[in-house]
């Protein structure tokens, strides 16, 4: 029987709730009347230089490894709340290297390193497996793309090489050892897991981890993956979609356009992984922005103000506004969101419990043997490492 996990990673809640800034919104030369913006996060901040941390997962793509490729979409927040949680003031980065083999529709599709999890769960799930047939991969290729990807010096670098078929030498790039070797001499660690049970695969899997410093695991051919819905995952979800609606983007219509591929894709998600997101924003993000544009979190951070505001970059609803309306519409979303996120951060403590006792109730079973609890695993294992 294959073994299953769940795909949230349970850990301990995270500090009391404080206030964090104010919207200074000034209105015809009048003194300027501060909002008050709630802050849903822990007041104690861990003290000294933030972690980097930058994380690539290079995904065979192949028709075979379907069944891994949709676990995978659907645990990036939970990997992504982890790694945020027991490193808490860790600058998080996920890339994405989608790799096939000549022949196929493509043989790489690069997605560069980024903090905005929903940017790289939207390019997830435009990825399908397809392609394939015969057994090596062009895992040489996807490899070689990830090196190319501009790593930042300072941080913990990890690769998770996932796939089921053994490199192929194609010529146009160098082998998976010299790349392995070469990984390792730029203290980026790669971990390889393999997709069922293919012999050749795991030899070569093995061996590329010990040239660059990884860990080998081994899990279910489809993932290991499984989602257990619980009763708060439903309104979390309604909850969620509406802070995302409550955001106003503050750029260009381009800014506009991205932002709305990253909603769609979060509103076509699963309930489950549509709470598991919201759990991320509350528990490894809280009191922040969705996204860099957003004039309400920006506001809320400090990072943006009224009275520096260029109407252009608005919205054309607050484009025509007065300054006053516009003012009090701001206002209006910033005490909505904060209501909003004051209902979620208690409906995640509930879905936790209940996840908890979940596992509880079933001892454990499964645990340790699926996509999202090996990432897991890995990385608390290479951050510890880093910090001996």
């Amino acid at each position: 029987m294959k073994k299953l996990v769940t795909t949230v990673i349970l850990t301990a809640a995270m500090g009391t709730a404080g206030i964090a800034a104010f919207l200074h919104v000034r209105q015809g030369g009048a003194p300027q009347t501060p909002i008050g913006i709630v802050d849903l996060g822990p007041k104690d901040k861990p003290a000294g230089e933030q972690q980097l941390i930058d994380v690539v997962f290079a995904l065979d793509t192949t028709g075979s490894m379907g069944g891994l490729l949709d676990g995978a979409k659907r645990t990036i927040f939970s990997i992504a709340t982890h790694i945020k949680e027991t490193n808490g003031n860790a600058s998080l980065r996920i890339g994405l290297v989608a790799y096939r083999d000549i022949h196929d529709d493509y043989v790489t599709r690069v997605y560069p390193m980024t903090e905005d999890i929903d940017s790289i769960f939207a390019d997830m799930t435009q990825l399908t497996a397809g392609g394939g047939g015969d057994l090596p991969e062009h895992v040489n290729k996807a490899l070689s793309d990830v090196l190319a990807m501009p790593w930042r010096d300072k941080a913990a670098k990890m690769v998770f090489l996932v796939g089921d078929a053994p490199p192929a030498p194609r010529g146009d790039a160098p082998d998976a050892d010299t790349l392995a070797a070469q990984a390792a001499a730029r203290q980026i660690t790669i971990n390889t897991v393999r997709c069922g049970g293919n012999g050749q695969t795991e030899v070569a899997w093995q061996q590329i981890a010990a040239l660059a410093g990884g860990e080998y695991s081994s899990i279910a051919q489809d993932g290991g993956v499984r989602e257990i819905a619980t009763p708060y995952d439903a309104e979390m979800a309604a909850l969620s979609r509406r802070i995302d609606e409550s955001t106003i983007i503050y750029g260009d219509e381009g800014d506009r356009t991205r932002y709305g591929r990253k909603m769609a894709a979060a509103a076509a998600a699963p309930a489950p992984t549509a709470a598991a997101r919201a759990d991320y924003y509350v528990k490894a993000k809280p009191g922040k922005s969705r996204d860099d544009k957003d004039l309400i979190g920006g506001l809320a951070e400090g990072k943006m103000s009224m009275s520096d505001l260029e109407v252009e970059k608005l919205p054309e609803d607050l484009r025509a506004m007065n300054e006053a309306d516009r003012a009090a519409q701001i206002k209006a979303k910033a005490e909505e969101r904060n209501r909003l996120q004051g209902q979620l951060k208690e409906l995640t403590t509930k879905r936790r419990e209940y996840l908890a006792k979940e596992a509880a109730a079933s001892g454990g079973a499964g645990a340790g043997s699926g996509f999202d609890a090996e990432v897991s695993r890995t990385v608390d294992k290479t951050l510890a490492k880093k910090r001996k």
